[in-house]
């Protein structure tokens, strides 16, 4: 458990975070639209940058230090652009970092290379540089570094942006395995990915926490403000310039639009909300 009380950070008198409390647990989402304050968050439990005020317990144990999180080995973190040593192959970025991080005994360094390796479904690729990497394998070796450590906290920023649709399979299978072990934090404007990882979400926006529950909390958000229409492709963008569409797919008779609405829809059915509807609901301050 990760409590976090009363977090404040401001850049040039601009304010960044405003008292920020959550309590982080299991496989925890942190969503958002871009610029409301994740990353910065993510940074500051990361001990990357201060904060001018507010606490971080875990565990029960007071991990605040001046304006600062006091830097521990729980905790790893891993940005949105992982490139380290593009010229050197996967076992070599490893075996270097391994070495940075005080592990002399070459066996050893070895040993829980190949473990990480294999944790990370990389096997076969040691050889390849890091700049014939794709994203994904690139962000794989991004854990497979943090692996070696046994940290037993996980911060993943933006994990599956610039994948392509298999990678960002991969990814979440993978980071679902990793939360049966740690704690992990997945900072995300891509809702899809936390509805399909996360056991409890914090939503933020301009700086502040907007809600923190279940997905079936936040989708409870949108219980009557969801709806789906059948039309004809023809029809499709008169639907698309009135309403606000959520998704879009194709069935023998036509297109289901569903889409999101304030007021009721007369002429459409009512459907149950799914999680981007509850973000949907949340961000626009409708309850």
């Amino acid at each position: 458990m990760i409590k976090v009380s009363g977090i404040n950070k401001k850049i040039k008198k601009h304010e960044i975070l405003s008292n920020i409390t959550l309590n982080i647990e299991g496989i925890y989402g942190l969503v958002g639209p871009n610029g409301a304050g994740k990353t910065t968050l993510m940074k500051i439990l990361s001990s990357l940058i201060s904060m001018n005020s507010g606490r971080i317990e875990i565990n029960g144990e007071d991990y605040t230090k001046g304006k600062y999180v006091k830097q521990n080995t729980l905790i790893g973190y891993l940005p949105q652009d992982f490139m380290v040593y593009p010229n050197i192959t996967i076992e070599e970025v490893l075996d270097h970092i391994a070495m940075l991080q005080g592990m002399m005994d070459k066996h050893k360094r070895k040993t829980i290379i190949n473990q990480v390796i294999k944790k990370v479904n990389l096997q076969g690729h040691e050889n390849k540089k890091m700049i014939e990497l794709s994203g994904g394998m690139r962000k794989r070796v991004g854990i497979a570094q943090l692996l070696m450590g046994n940290p037993s906290i996980l911060i993943f920023d933006e994990p599956t942006a610039g994948l392509d649709i298999e990678e960002r399979i991969r990814f979440r299978n993978l980071l679902r395995n990793l939360g049966s072990e740690r704690t992990v934090i997945i900072s995300s404007h891509i809702v899809e990915d936390i509805e399909f990882l996360c056991t409890k979400i914090g939503v933020l926006k301009n700086g502040k926490v907007l809600f923190e529950g279940t997905p079936s909390a936040m989708k409870a958000y949108a219980e009557g403000y969801v709806y789906e229409y059948n039309v004809s492709p023809e029809n499709l963008d008169l639907i698309m310039m009135e309403k606000e569409v959520v998704q879009i797919t194709e069935e023998e008779t036509g297109l289901n639009i569903r889409i999101f609405s304030l007021e009721k829809e007369v002429d459409a059915m009512p459907v149950a909300p799914r999680l981007v509807d509850g973000y949907l609901a949340i961000v626009k301050g409708v309850k």
